[in-house]
Formats: structure tokens, C-alpha cells, sequence
């Protein structure tokens, strides 16, 4: 799919407190991604960032700026936000705790409340940004389908446009990628390896987060903006 349009970029994160299978299935959501003409993909891992829990003291509806979108906490978070309002394609990657994603991914998505749509001034930044969700559990129900809801409702907080894994990679997973460990444990960093469906959907998940922001972006720079 060729086009004269400036490269389409795509952000994968990971919500892992370690390096393992969460981001190797992220990995490859982004090598897929890369498959699509004129796409750039960066990887950022939150697990080791410091980022401080969200206040809820609101002072970035007024006070938010680009250059500190949120005026209470300096922290990690700062390196952050510029990555996410750069990006035209997101993939977010989380390990299944408890049937929902891990506190590191949860206290990032909780912290980008600067840029949610009625804030003063960096409202709507993720507006029309495409998403995807990539998460690794021990058994094949083991609370896949709910870590990857908490992540779309992620999305539709901020107007994004959710994708799933694409036509070529049902039946099998169908809101996002979703690995197992089983039958190996969880603490094995490469388990997910031995997970053939885990790979075929977050490759579906990264080649349609890519083909939808390129597409996005092409009807946008048609229309003039």
C-alpha cells in the first residue's frame, strides 16, 4: 500500500514489571506492523519507570502543558507523554493479574488524564489514534478477554479507534493477542514461545493496528488535516 503520506508510527508498550513474555509477544506485533509499507514502530517498556499513582487533584485540566502535562507529579510519566501524542498507532501489552492488567500499566493509563478530551490544553491528543491489546495468562481463559477489555475501555476514554487481530488470524482470538504460558509456569520468562496462537493473533493485532493507522492518516492528510 504505497502512498505519499509521512510515516505512519507506531508505539508498542509494554506493562510488565519484567523482561518476558509480554514483551516478546509485543515484540512481534511490532515486526508485524513493520510489514506494512512505510510504517516506524518503537517499543517502550513502562515495567521499571517510576510513575507515581494519579492524584485526582485535576490541576492538568488547567494547568497542563506540553512541556509538564501533569504540574504535580515530575516523573517518569514525563517521557511518556510526548511518545503517546507522537504515536499514530498504539499497542498495549500487559501480563493477566487477578483477570486484569498489571498496577504498572494501570497507574500509566490512569496518569494520561492530561490528555483526555474536555482537558484545557492537550485535550483530544489521543483522539482517532488507533489501539490494540496484547496480554499473556497461564491457561487460555485465564482472564485474557477481561485485561483486554480494561485496555479498550482505555481506548474509548480517549476516542481511539480499537482493532482486533483482522480476518486472517480467526477464529481463535478475536479482541486482541492473547498468549498462555500452560503448560510451562508463568515465572519462565520464555513460556509463551511454545504458544503458537499467542504469536498468529499479536501478529494480527500489530498488522492491523498499522493498516488502520496508515489508512486513518491517509484520509486525514486527503481532506487536508
Amino acid at each position: 500500500m504505497k502512498s505519499d503520506i509521512e510515516s505512519v508510527k507506531v508505539l508498542g508498550i509494554v506493562g510488565s514489571p519484567r523482561h518476558g513474555n509480554t514483551e516478546i509477544l509485543v515484540k512481534e506485533a511490532l515486526k508485524s506492523a513493520e510489514t506494512i509499507d512505510n510504517v516506524e514502530t518503537n517499543l517502550l517498556h513502562i515495567g521499571r519507570l517510576k510513575i507515581n499513582p494519579c492524584s485526582a487533584c485535576f490541576r492538568c485540566f488547567e494547568e497542563g502543558t506540553f512541556e509538564r502535562p501533569c504540574p504535580t507529579h515530575d516523573d517518569d510519566m514525563r517521557t511518556v507523554y510526548p511518545k503517546l501524542i507522537e504515536a499514530d498507532g498504539l499497542i498495549l501489552g500487559s501480563p493477566v493479574y487477578y483477570g486484569g492488567i498489571s498496577g504498572q500499566l494501570k497507574t500509566m493509563i490512569d496518569r494520561t488524564e492530561p490528555l483526555v478530551r474536555y482537558t484545557k490544553n492537550l485535550g483530544g491528543k489521543l483522539t482517532n489514534k488507533v489501539g490494540g491489546a496484547i496480554v499473556v495468562g497461564y491457561n487460555r481463559n485465564g482472564g485474557q478477554e477481561t485485561a483486554i477489555q480494561m485496555i479498550h475501555h482505555f481506548f474509548l476514554v480517549h476516542d481511539m479507534i480499537i482493532v482486533g487481530t483482522g480476518p486472517e488470524d480467526t477464529p481463535g482470538c478475536y479482541y486482541g493477542g492473547s498468549g498462555v504460558t500452560y503448560p510451562k509456569r508463568s515465572r519462565i520468562v520464555n513460556a509463551v514461545m511454545d504458544d503458537e496462537l499467542g504469536f498468529k493473533s499479536s501478529r494480527g493485532v500489530g498488522r492491523r493496528v498499522a493498516e488502520v493507522a496508515k489508512l486513518l492518516k491517509m484520509g486525514l492528510s486527503m481532506r487536508g488535516g
